[in-house]
């Protein structure tokens, strides 16, 4: 090869759990658990597949920071967690004034991860990471106010922006707190993760995206700045250009190729995905190798694919197979 492909195999919980033989719901819940859980999850895949899962670390729900303003987060016996009210925490304008930045000393769930993260810490005689449990800013908005946030933007701007400026605040709130508390420097890698921002128009990004994902990179940031974003279409990838992002990650996004990202966002860093289930889970080793090669010869710098329940091996073997081929 001309140039050397970077890859990358994500494992969720999801999938730890399934190769641990344990359960989602005493994962999130147990120290435990969740350590015998990542011992064993890591130890199945190097003896597997040769990819090494990594150190054990507190893997704190993504609901967290919006449970934190009122959402009813719930961890089902074996399923991935999930919000009992989700869309209906924030039903009429008068809660949306009414309500302010969720403090992380505060919230009931993260103190549970916090204390979780001290369990680990004894059991493995060492300090442990964690995140901060945060959506990005129009995907908590989505969480908490349902659909109707999308006609607050058209119809009611300033509402729409209060709640961006709550989970803003929030967001940065915690992530601060949690790497003071692990020992981190307040400036370093910054990650946002915002499916929902696709569902407004590029036309308003200006105003109601654009603004507070460049808050919290400004804010958080060394210049080391992600973006995990599934529902954007062409026309929004020009406008990522201005975010001055380190590296992209489409996920399964349905709306775009691996030629879109190259055309629409020239000299960005990405990765290309290979669909969990579509590729993965319901594809062959023959269509995995095609699909992977597909998108090197589109012009993907990266390649990746995240693990779902039940993927056959032969699936995750033959990603592996040509990943490696195109090192």
């Amino acid at each position: 090869m001309a140039r050397g492909i970077r890859w990358t195999l994500a494992v969720p919980a999801e999938v730890t759990t399934e190769y641990a033989g344990t359960r989602l719901g005493e994962y999130y819940s147990r120290a435990d658990v969740m350590l015998a859980t990542q011992v064993a999850a890591r130890e199945r895949f190097l003896a597997l597949y040769g990819v090494d899962l990594g150190e054990p670390h507190v893997d704190v729900p993504a609901y967290v920071g919006v449970a934190s303003l009122g959402a009813d987060l719930v961890l089902p016996e074996d399923h991935a967690p999930m919000l009992a009210n989700q869309g209906r925490v924030l039903a009429d304008e008068s809660s949306v004034l009414a309500l302010a930045p969720a403090s992380p000393e505060d919230s009931a769930w993260l103190g549970r991860y916090v204390a979780l993260r001290q369990h680990l810490a004894e059991a493995l005689g060492r300090e442990v990471s964690m995140g901060a449990g945060q959506e990005g800013p129009v995907t908590s908005a989505v969480l908490l106010r349902g659909a109707v946030f999308f006609e607050d933007v058209l119809l009611r701007p300033q509402l729409a922006h209060h709640l961006l400026e709550v989970v803003t605040d929030t967001y940065l709130a915690f992530v601060r707190y949690v790497r003071a508390l692990c020992g981190q420097e307040q400036v370093g890698p910054t990650g946002i993760a915002d499916d929902m921002a696709g569902n407004l128009s590029p036309a308003l990004w200006p105003e109601f995206v654009l603004p507070y994902w460049q808050r919290i990179y400004d804010t958080l940031s060394d210049g080391r700045r992600s973006l995990h974003s599934e529902l954007l279409r062409p026309a929004h990838l020009p406008l990522l250009t201005s975010l001055g992002l380190s590296h992209f990650d489409p996920g399964n996004d349905q709306y775009l190729t691996a030629s879109d990202v190259v055309r629409g966002a020239p000299g960005l860093r990405f990765s290309w995905n290979l669909f969990s289930v579509r590729d993965m889970l319901q594809g062959t080793p023959e269509s995995i190798r095609a699909a992977y090669v597909a998108a090197v010869n589109a012009g993907a710098p990266e390649v990746m694919t995240e693990l779902c329940r039940g993927t056959p091996r032969q699936n995750v073997y033959a990603f592996l197979e040509v990943a490696r081929q195109h090192e």
